[in-house]
């Protein structure tokens, strides 16, 4: 857990301008972000360790405290980083890899309530743009890159980018067309 915390301050460090003692404290007052992921560590700790009810209980405190749902099942690899984490939600099952970013409302998980095993495996480095969804059993590659509201339900092979395409009938109204 230490070291996971280590890596994730450390990542913390390359986006802050203030010296040491200042940003992290200045992160766990301010950052909800930053506090998911702390509050995550410990109840994943507490899970890992089969010691019952803190896990769960202290992710939904982090729940009520940052409006984001990581379960405590979850493995996440260090270097985690949130922004503006409300309504993000990682299931009991899924596992990322180090180095993930993740904007609000992203969910992580399983596609049917019976079958939660069925979570994403996601590789190292990758971003996931507000509002993505990854759902299923599916794997995704190390330095992937996913857009805003992309909906990913398939295996996404490394380096690659996942952007969700709007596509808008353009059709002339008939009122607008000039009459004769």
């Amino acid at each position: 857990m230490l070291d996971n915390l280590r890596e994730d301050t450390r990542r913390l460090r390359e986006i802050k301008t203030k010296p040491f003692p200042w940003y992290v404290i200045e992160s766990l007052l301010f950052e909800t972000g930053y506090q998911a992921v702390v509050l995550y560590r410990i109840a994943h700790w507490f899970k890992s360790r089969g010691i019952p009810v803190l896990g769960p209980l202290i992710a939904r405190y982090n729940q009520f405290l940052t409006g984001v749902d990581i379960a405590p099942g979850a493995v996440i690899g260090p270097g985690l980083r949130i922004s503006h984490g409300t309504g993000l939600v990682i299931g009991g099952y899924a596992r990322l890899g180090r180095g993930a970013l993740l904007l609000h409302g992203v969910t992580i998980g399983s596609p049917h309530p019976g079958r939660v095993e069925k979570m994403p495996v996601i590789g190292d480095n990758i971003f996931l743009g507000a509002g993505a969804k990854v759902i299923g059993d599916i794997t995704i590659g190390d330095d992937v890159f996913i857009g805003v509201n992309a909906i990913v339900a398939q295996d996404v092979p490394s380096g690659s980018r996942v952007l969700c395409k709007s596509e808008i009938e353009m059709t002339p109204r008939r009122d607008l067309e000039p009459t004769q």
